[in-house]
């Protein structure tokens, strides 16, 4: 068994899925970002690395990358897979305490939060506590760009942002959202 199955099986409610994510997938998240010009990309969950290996393949040798996982033994993964690389940061910690991480490692603000967080099966004061601390870590041009299983959490994310893009990836599974979003708050408000 995977060790991404058996923490599913562990913990359901902080790993998002039996699977790891579809190259397809990878794509989307990952193309939104400006490779060129990031300084900073944060990832929320980044579980066994997927994503991860994308990022570190096209950063600039010194943009920082910033892995923040709450899962131990994926944290663990993590560290011993990532070692050797300069301004690759795992932290075993909350998303929502990305801002005092950021400022412990002296890294400026981010240009990119990559998160695949299962947002539903998140308690809800905690749900919002990452979004509102999700927009203030990130630069005023910068992206949230989540993945998501459903839509069910939209109406959520466009309290603390400005969606700039969707996109319904289906060779995936189970079939996923990418949702992009800029970190002004909705004109609704």
């Amino acid at each position: 068994m995977s060790a991404f199955l058996e923490e599913f099986l562990r913990n359901p409610a902080t790993v998002g899925s039996l699977v790891p994510s579809s190259p397809e997938l990878t794509e989307k998240v990952v193309a939104p970002i400006d490779f060129s010009s990031a300084r900073c990309i944060v990832e929320y969950g980044p579980g066994t690395g997927v994503f991860t290996d994308v990022l570190m393949q096209r950063r600039q040798p010194e943009t920082h990358i910033v892995l923040i996982e709450v899962n131990r033994r994926f944290c663990q993964h993590l560290q011993e897979r990532y070692a050797s690389h300069a301004h690759v940061h795992v932290i075993h910690g909350s998303a929502d305490k990305t801002g005092e991480y950021l400022q412990q490692l002296s890294i400026p603000p981010a240009d990119y939060v990559v998160c695949g967080l299962p947002f539903s099966s998140l308690p809800r004061r905690l749900r919002w506590r990452i979004l509102e601390h999700t927009r203030q870590v990130l630069q005023p041009a910068g992206k949230l760009i989540l993945f998501q299983y459903s839509l069910r959490n939209k109406r959520l994310f466009e309290r603390f942002f400005r969606m700039l893009s969707t996109a319904h990836v289906l060779r995936n599974i189970p079939p996923a959202y990418v949702l992009v979003y800029a970190p002004e708050r909705a004109a609704a408000e």
